[in-house]
């Protein structure tokens, strides 16, 4: 569907656990190619695709709320924790949908996941609700071939920026300087007893130290 006003709604999805700068880049990114949006991180519970958090629940809507306090042109959506079952986008997308109408809605996803795209749940419904930007990473490539690569070839634009003139159904693709920061790499290097400062706000690692988060040892010999 073809719109020309209404508020631009964009969804960075993940498990957050630790939240890092890597994350932090990709929203102001999407703040600098559509400056009018809502930008909203939304923590998932239980991804289908992921193991369990690291942290619980309440730590890592505490951590993220710890990086809203300087950050507030950002916003935070719980409503994937607030759920009992599997974090399925399809249905989160669902009832965003319902509530923002026909304003454009867009989803980010890396190139990674959006090459098994397929196996998510119920994809072939995802364009019907929002609109996918695809952000290019260092280790993976858009599909060549295969359902994705021809569901990307159908509805792709040509610029990335286009995505806020629909309300859905639309695929872009944007490269955009790659901080290659993982929260799988920040938990092993705690866990090997490595600072991972410079990897993620200091106000997080601060927090990961007080609560002794990922294995954290106070005293370790190899930073702090």
């Amino acid at each position: 569907m073809n719109t020309s006003c209404g508020m631009v709604h964009i969804i960075l999805g993940g498990t957050f656990d630790p939240v890092h700068l890597g994350h932090l880049r990709m929203a102001q990114e999407m703040l600098n190619r559509f400056p009018e949006a809502q930008v909203s991180l939304m923590p998932a519970a239980y991804p289908p695709h992921r193991p369990t958090p690291g942290a619980t629940t309440e730590q890592r809507i505490e951590m993220l709320n710890l990086v809203l306090e300087t950050t507030p042109h950002l916003a935070l959506d719980t409503r994937e924790l607030e759920r009992e079952e599997p974090s399925y986008s399809v249905v989160t997308l669902r009832h965003l949908r319902l509530e923002i109408g026909d304003n454009p809605l867009i989803f980010l996803m890396g190139t990674d996941a959006f090459a098994k795209l397929d196996s998510w749940y119920h994809w072939q419904e995802l364009l019907d609700l929002c609109n996918i930007l695809v952000v290019g990473r260092p280790s993976s490539e858009l599909p060549q071939q295969g359902p994705v690569a021809e569901l990307y070839q159908q509805q792709r634009v040509s610029k990335p920026e286009e995505l806020a003139h629909f309300a859905r159904g639309k695929i872009g693709f944007c490269e955009m300087p790659q901080l290659d920061i993982s929260s799988t790499y920040i938990r092993e290097q705690i866990k090997s007893g490595f600072s991972p400062r410079f990897l993620l706000p200091d106000v997080i690692l601060d927090y990961i130290q007080r609560h002794g988060l990922y294995g954290y040892q106070a005293h370790s010999p190899k930073g702090n």
